[in-house]
């Protein structure tokens, strides 16, 4: 999780958020990483990546300088945007990261920033909930498959079903 700092906002515009992600696309094939979930809310950024030769702290630090250069000049200001040090955790077991992916796919509701996450553009759950087709193209960012294999088909569905089954419980829709 990496957060702004003061809990200040990272985005102001669509033009934030889409460079942010086009940073995590390109950071994606410079390091050869998969991200499997992200989510973007105002003042916070929340990832679910698994690394394989850098260290996730090293991919970090270069998407947290050139995010803030990007911001600093776009708004005429200098210092820190982030508060302290991106916090992450590796992953224990396949439970553990279930339990985060739904996290960070339901965050922009309990955070209520939208209240359809089929249309917040800054979250990768709108990704996984939509049909996809077996022999559809890769993503450019996200790697699906391993989110959704353990689903039974349509696992669109069934991952709708995994999301919401939680949400319901916690916020009584």
């Amino acid at each position: 999780m990496i957060r702004g700092a003061r809990h200040s906002n990272l985005f102001y515009s669509r033009t934030d958020y889409s460079h942010f992600l086009h940073l995590l696309t390109t950071l994606k094939y410079h390091f050869s990483i998969d991200v499997h979930a992200y989510s973007f809310v105002p003042n916070q950024i929340h990832l679910l990546i698994e690394t394989f030769q850098p260290k996730i702290s090293t991919i970090i630090c270069q998407i947290q300088t050139k995010y803030a250069a990007y911001f600093n000049q776009s708004y005429r200001l200098n210092g820190l945007i982030f508060q302290g040090q991106c916090i992450s955790q590796r992953m224990k077991d396949d439970t553990h990261f279930y339990q985060t992916s739904r996290f960070i796919h339901l965050l922009p509701l309990m955070q209520k920033v939208t209240s359809n996450i089929y249309h917040y553009r800054w979250s990768s759950a709108r990704d996984f909930l939509a049909p996809q087709a077996e022999d559809a193209t890769m993503h450019p960012l996200l790697t699906i498959n391993r989110t959704l294999e353990i689903f039974p088909h349509p696992r669109h569905e069934s991952f709708h079903d995994f999301l919401y089954s939680s949400i319901q419980m916690k916020m009584n829709l």
